[in-house]
């Protein structure tokens, strides 16, 4: 940022009813393709661009440095001699007789990736070496029952079973497996035709049984057309079937209609969207939302020779900046809900953001991305190297930087945070959320904040752990990651939050000043009834002046039951002392009223790989309970820099 927004404290109070008549007016992607194409044909160059495309792919992958081809050419030969692993029927049931998602995912998994890899290694080489061996892995792949991963074939009639193939299903493994296929076709399909007659027939008949027929005959749920929300599926989905569709179908009628679904359907997904660019699913989601629909914008643009452009979208701007928006230092980002604490997105989508509005910012903060990963070029999945390689020059030569605002304001999604120095990572930095809890990947974390301090982190959301058949099932809550216990939430007359759209944060207001930012709101809904709590307002700011980060909790209970408990969650060891906890030797200390709390220390074992990647063996629950049985009563904390490292 480059002013230092000041404003008073401003009530957000738009209502979901009054929200959802506005964004219903929006359809820019249907309007768009319909005015252009009013009279059909859509796309008649398509045979042209789809020959620019593999050219200019290929011309890409030639202009990538002989370090990254090499490394990838030299993965490429390793696959040469893989042996590709049997998906027995027994394998796929797994999910439904041990909710275990992974086994049958990790080898359709190294499927994919090793066929990417064979066809990047000839894409590199171009010698047709490894045709043999990518049509093995290719045929594998068509003659795979279905494309669906079993944690999502549930919806079919037989629910978690085998595949019923008359009744095809659209997930994520499914559209991403046939984007896949498509692009190996777009890139091979001469090399195909010389090695058998029949491998391109029955790619274009697998693709169409499996992806573009389904689409055009179903409904499916995350499509959006039964006035439900949607989430990062659509776009992923959506993008991934248009890509697919652009590189094999010809001008005419059902591309026609399949566009035109498809678009139908992103406009649900834009349409929900709030004002402010915020992705309720969290960072690392975002690659899989607003990450998938600038692709499917961008290539829109292209196959149209720029005719449809939504370059004067500022939504669609902001749901871009929303990436940096959320960057507290490095690789670490805001991470609420099911995200990741550690995470870069997707730079190449990041950069397409910043051609298609003209953002230097997103462009730097890209190329920022991108040296951060050590200009990581992967060839695990071959749309994805075909797309980075298409930036890659742009991506090194543009200055790199990430923009670390000094504050970021999401009212509609109702996400504030701010940092003691714009464009550092010295100080604090505080993140804190209101909104509901039935949002997308929710947890049960509302008035939760996290801090960092210079940079690391000290107050944390635990974030998401590996996926189970529990996960996404009425017992998600029951995990006790994605309890409010388990953020940096009160626990109320000995009461956790209860998930559900009615369990929210009330009069969400935030404010910055060059020497304070604070954010406000009553979590008192957030509760059940068996809390009997009639207001919790929680404030938080932060001081710059004085580095220092403040809590608040001012709260009238209907009756007093038990103790409330004050919980924070943190991956150092603390120490207790009279009034303080230090945290470790970070130089960070909480000091509270001792006469009104009392503090204690849990700790949490971890077990599950994804968490213990993040946060190690064990993390902290410091908790401090109530001494007063008074009904109404407010509590202090302050969280200071002010002990020695």
């Amino acid at each position: 940022m480059k002013k230092i927004a000041c404003y008073c404290f401003i009530l957000w109070s738009i209502s979901l009813s009054v929200y959802a008549q506005k964004a219903a007016k929006r359809n820019w992607l249907i309007e768009a393709y319909q005015q252009t194409y009013a009279n059909g044909d859509a796309f008649p160059n398509l045979s042209n661009w789809q020959k620019e495309q593999n050219a200019n792919a290929l011309q890409n992958v030639a202009n990538l440095p002989d370090s990254v081809k090499q490394r990838i050419l030299k993965q490429a030969e390793a696959a040469l001699s893989f042996k590709w692993p049997s998906l027995p029927a027994s394998l796929y049931l797994d999910y439904k007789i041990t909710g275990t998602r992974t086994t049958y995912e990790n080898l359709v998994n190294e499927r994919r990736r090793m066929l990417s890899l064979l066809v990047a290694g000839e894409l590199i080489e171009n010698k047709e070496r490894f045709i043999p061996q990518i049509v093995n892995g290719l045929w594998l792949v068509l003659e795979e029952s279905t494309w669906v991963a079993p944690a999502h074939i549930v919806v079919q009639k037989e629910g978690a079973d085998l595949p019923n193939i008359e009744n095809p299903y659209i997930d994520l493994h499914a559209s991403s497996t046939g984007l896949t296929v498509a692009t190996i076709y777009n890139m091979l399909s001469a090399k195909f035709a010389k090695y058998s007659k029949v491998v391109n027939g029955r790619i274009v008949y697998e693709l169409n049984r499996r992806l573009f027929d389904p689409y055009l005959k179903y409904s499916f749920g995350w499509m959006g057309f039964k006035g439900n929300s949607v989430n990062n599926w659509n776009t992923y989905v959506n993008s991934n079937t248009l890509q697919a569709a652009l590189q094999v179908l010809q001008p005419g009628k059902k591309l026609d209609s399949l566009s035109a679904k498809i678009l139908r359907s992103t406009d649900i997904f834009i349409n929900q969207y709030p004002e402010d660019g915020g992705c309720d699913e969290g960072p690392s989601y975002w690659d899989m939302a607003g990450g998938r629909l600038i692709r499917l914008l961008s290539l829109l643009n292209q196959v149209s020779d720029g005719k449809l452009n939504w370059g004067d979208k500022e939504l669609l701007h902001q749901i871009g900046a929303y990436a940096y928006k959320m960057q507290i230092s490095d690789t670490y980002m805001v991470n609420f809900a099911d995200a990741f604490p550690a995470y870069t997105q997707n730079p190449e989508s990041v950069y397409q953001y910043g051609v298609l509005f003209k953002d230097e910012t997103l462009k730097d903060y890209a190329s920022f991305l991108f040296k951060a990963r050590g200009k990581q070029v992967s060839g695990n999945d071959i749309t994805d190297f075909l797309a980075t390689a298409a930036v890659y020059k742009a991506l090194d030569n543009t200055p790199a930087k990430a923009p670390y605002p000094l504050y970021a304001a999401l009212p509609d999604l109702q996400v504030f945070n701010a940092r003691t120095l714009a464009g550092s990572t010295k100080g604090f930095f505080f993140a804190a959320k209101g909104g509901h809890n039935a949002e997308s990947h929710n947890h049960n974390d509302i008035g939760s904040f996290i801090v960092y301090h210079d940079g690391k982190p000290l107050l944390i959301d635990v974030g998401v752990g590996t996926y189970t058949s529990k996960t996404f099932s009425s017992r998600r809550y029951e995990l006790w990651n994605v309890q409010s216990q388990w953020h940096n939430c009160p626990t109320i007359n000995g009461v956790q939050q209860k998930d559900g759209r009615q369990f929210a944060a009330t009069n969400f207001r935030f404010s910055n000043t060059a020497g304070l930012a604070t954010v406000a709101m009553d979590i008192a809904k957030a509760y059940p009834a068996a809390a009997d709590v009639q207001q919790w307002e929680r404030t938080i700011s932060l001081n710059r002046s004085k580095n220092t980060i403040n809590l608040t909790d001012a709260f009238k209970l209907n009756s007093y039951k038990e103790a409330s408990e004050l919980n924070f969650i943190t991956p150092y060891a603390v120490e207790l002392k009279p009034g303080k906890i230090v945290f470790g030797q970070t130089g960070t200390a909480m000091n509270y009223d001792a006469s009104q709390l009392e503090a204690k220390v849990d700790e949490q074992a971890i077990d599950d790989d994804r968490i213990v990647k993040m946060w190690g063996n064990k993390i902290y629950r410091i908790r401090l309970i109530t001494k007063s049985k008074e009904k109404t009563n407010t509590l202090k904390l302050a969280i200071t820099a002010s002990e020695k490292k």
